[in-house]
């Protein structure tokens, strides 16, 4: 962990205000859910992600299309990879960039081919399908499928059909 050099007091309600440079570096919004871990002598808060309580479900997704498919895939909540599989798909935990995000932000699928693909893993794709995962209007991430082959429609379909299987998981 990193020390910050910023001290707060618990007020009478027992709430502790986040500093807004915290905030900010942590990407963290009004209204946005916190996790709160203890240790023996540390607590602990940590912004948290529906997809990531999915990690497992997540893992066995991405290697199913890999296996199925011979595609690269990942998944990702909104700030990071939490499952990935292949030399075209980025790592898990690397940080999204702000061209996945601005994807992201539009909230339908998109396709990428050639020259315009992302470079998310250690190699370069021909082609990507990004696929935001959203519940009751509210973006919980992206399931992404990569190659080094141009995409058919049928990337396409398995792209909706693993991020409906998320948001079908998220609605419960």
């Amino acid at each position: 962990m990193k020390a910050t050099g910023i001290l707060r007091r618990i007020d009478e309600l027992g709430r502790v205000v986040i500093p807004k440079e915290i905030r900010k570096t942590m990407k963290m919004r009004e209204g946005e859910e916190l996790e709160i871990y203890t240790t023996a002598e540390e607590v602990v808060l940590k912004k948290y992600s529906e997809l990531s309580a999915m990690e497992t479900f997540a893992r066995s997704l991405v290697t199913a299309i890999k296996k199925v498919t011979g595609r690269s895939a990942a998944v990702t909540d909104g700030d990071v990879v939490i499952a990935s599989v292949g030399t075209m798909a980025p790592p898990v935990g690397s940080a999204i960039g702000d061209d996945l995000r601005k994807i992201l932000a539009g909230r339908r699928t998109v396709v990428l081919s050639e020259e315009k693909c992302l470079p998310l893993g250690e190699k370069g794709a021909r082609g990507e399908v990004i696929r935001p995962i959203l519940s009751a209007g509210d973006l919980f991430g992206a399931l992404i499928l990569a190659s080094d082959e141009p995409l058919t429609k049928a990337d396409e379909t398995v792209a909706a059909m693993g991020a409906s299987l998320f948001e079908q998981q998220i609605d419960r």
